[in-house]
């Protein structure tokens, strides 16, 4: 542990799961899932293997969850005929590409893009100076970032699409991986379920990919 840092605590930890909820229009079944996985993460301060089993608990609340709300029978390739139902990547796939999910409904894409209009804006300070020949310049940290489509290029639902999916194979059919870095996939399962229940209930599938 590094100086200035506070140690772990019960408390803390039951801040951290608490942060994370759903939108109030997500289903009680669906929500009842994802409210099984945040406990085992809370009882993960006690018995550590539940952090893998909190967060395959998520991501089966996320695949009930899409399944609920997208149509029984998806279009190839999200589902093959042979398949009774989607998986997880069809489904995924599906909710993206409809754009029931997307980039502006996950925290952490807000703050990868103000980060990097920060570092632009630090660069053009830094250049300026030279330019100017200046030895100090103050800076406002209060005044607002201005967020350019550059900041915005990164394109995470396309990572999720595949990278969750992928997860949630490996979680399903047996993994000796063993670790506490889960919080940051129940947020994700979180968001995408709020997003795709955050419509208005009159709003059709195909309504929701129109611009």
């Amino acid at each position: 542990m590094f100086a200035g840092e506070t140690l772990p605590s019960l408390a803390a930890h039951h801040r951290d799961i608490e942060a994370i909820q759903l939108t109030i229009g997500v289903p009680e079944a669906v929500a009842t899932q994802f409210e099984n996985a945040r406990n085992l993460y809370l009882y993960a301060w006690h018995v550590y293997r539940f952090f893998p089993v909190a967060q395959s608990q998520a991501l089966f609340s996320l695949e009930l969850g899409l399944r609920a709300r997208l149509p029984d029978r998806l279009p190839e390739p999200y589902q093959r005929p042979w398949q009774r139902q989607p998986m997880l990547a069809g489904l995924l796939g599906y909710a993206i590409d409809q754009g029931l999910v997307r980039n502006e409904g996950f925290r952490r894409w807000h703050q990868a893009a103000e980060g990097r209009a920060r570092q632009r804006r630090s660069m053009e300070i830094f250049q300026a100076m030279i330019d100017q020949q200046l030895e100090s310049v103050e800076i406002d940290e209060e005044e607002s970032i201005n967020i350019t489509p550059d900041d915005q290029s990164w394109d995470l639902v396309k990572i999720l699409r595949k990278s969750l999916p992928g997860l949630r194979n490996e979680l399903a059919h047996g993994s000796s991986m063993l670790t506490n870095q889960v919080l940051g996939t129940m947020e994700l399962v979180a968001e995408i379920l709020s997003q795709i229940y955050a419509l208005d209930s009159g709003t059709t599938v195909s309504e929701a990919g129109q611009d």
